[in-house]
């Protein structure tokens, strides 16, 4: 398995094998009579308005995501959802019977409330062994999940490796889930995936991960109990810049300027200053750099880590004063527990272009990169710790940008 596959240490830990497909199960909008508790199953009901909308942000936020195939329920509510994701990916569209939702039979197109009046006995046992027990006319969730996973059993080899959009019903889901999970089938209803929502899921040969559930374009903020403050590290020419203004403009959030790069732009020349004057230059440009961060409580994307600044004294050989680089280091530390989220960037992946403002000598830029990956390593969690993947696509960045924030 790539080390450039997206994923994060934990779940590529979890993971031994050389393959990871990767499932993003997407349940269908809000239709007509949803708010009125109608039984759909296979009735080919058309999406209400909100739901035609619920689907235009849901495909606008998951983007291409570089998937590989789109597969969806030939039912209108799920195959509306499929065409968008499939244009949005450049691919055909796959529609597949298996994956509509249970047959209700003859309570299809009544009410719950209905149904509950006038079936007596027949709703009780349905209810007392809702897997095994079938609608008359229509079919268990047993049957139901049968039909799933024996086409899930039948097309893994071809789907192996590969990053799979389904689009489908929540019973589907509900019943490929617990299958996946080693659960019983009576423990489906455990899983509620709300309408137009995503749930992500990772597998290889070692079983699989259930990264998300009920993933979407307002989940972000949701989520995360407190404001968003996500920093951006790596060397230089890495796609910081370009990755954080997009994901600013996208969250809606301040966006923090990398403050040598306006010096920089503004004519300084770097290679005139000598030790001293490079060390307090470092020191100016921290302190600067916080107080911006300081004056957007309420979120940020910025340019650059407090770490990223401790990293510089690592790279220059700042090191004369031990105590006055020992308490740089704490503050450093110190502050980087406040980011929600760092954004580790890969170092090698985009031309390092001689713009007159990056230093264009590899070497430099690569003994600077691992410095601000050691420290981030070592002193951001896990769970805020995101490695950007090595790839040029920018829209394929913040597609993963959209699911690591949300998942993280």
């Amino acid at each position: 398995m790539s080390e450039n596959d997206g994923f994060g240490a934990d779940t590529r830990g979890a993971m031994p094998e050389d393959f990871v497909t990767r499932l993003f199960l997407f349940r269908h909008g809000e239709v007509e009579g949803m708010g009125a508790r109608e039984v759909r199953g296979q009735r080919d009901v058309a999406l209400s308005g909100h739901g035609r909308e619920q689907h235009r942000q849901l495909a606008q936020w998951f983007g291409g995501e570089a998937v590989t195939r789109v597969i969806s329920s030939p039912l209108v509510r799920c195959r509306e959802l499929g065409e968008a994701l499939s244009a949005a990916a450049g691919l055909k569209l796959e529609l597949e019977p298996a994956l509509t939702e249970q047959h209700m039979g003859a309570w299809q197109g009544r009410t719950w409330d209905e149904i509950s009046r006038t079936e007596g006995r027949a709703i009780n046992d349905y209810w007392d062994d809702y897997w095994h027990a079938a609608p008359p006319g229509g079919e268990s969730m047993a049957d139901m999940a049968e039909r799933v996973l024996e086409w899930w059993q039948k097309h893994e080899p071809e789907l192996r490796g590969g990053r799979i959009a389904l689009v489908t019903h929540a019973g589907v889901i509900r019943a490929l889930l617990a299958s996946f999970m080693g659960l019983a089938g009576g423990e489906a209803l455990r899983f509620a995936p709300p309408p137009a929502r995503l749930t992500t899921v990772a597998h290889s040969g070692g079983g699989f991960v259930l990264e998300g559930l009920g993933l979407g374009p307002d989940v972000l903020r949701r989520e995360y109990k407190g404001p968003l403050r996500i920093a951006l590290s790596g060397s230089a020419g890495t796609g910081k810049t370009t990755l954080g203004r997009a994901l600013a403009a996208e969250l809606d959030l301040p966006f923090i300027e990398e403050r040598m790069r306006l010096r920089l732009e503004g004519g300084l020349n770097i290679g005139s200053l000598d030790y001293h004057a490079l060390e307090a230059l470092n020191r100016e440009l921290w302190e600067e750099h916080r107080a911006l961060e300081l004056a957007h409580p309420g979120g940020f994307v910025c340019d650059r880590s407090s770490l990223d600044f401790a990293a510089f004294r690592l790279h220059y050989g700042f090191f004369e004063g031990e105590e006055e680089t020992a308490r740089f280091f704490e503050h450093a530390i110190e502050h980087a527990a406040t980011y929600s989220h760092v954004l580790v960037f890969p170092h090698g992946v985009l031309p390092l272009e001689a713009d007159g403002v990056r230093l264009p000598n590899p070497w430099l830029q690569l003994r600077f990169q691992l410095c601000v990956e050691g420290l981030t390593e070592r002193h951001i969690a896990r769970d805020r710790h995101l490695e950007v993947p090595a790839t040029r696509d920018l829209a394929a960045r913040l597609a993963w940008a959209r699911l690591a924030l949300s998942t993280a």
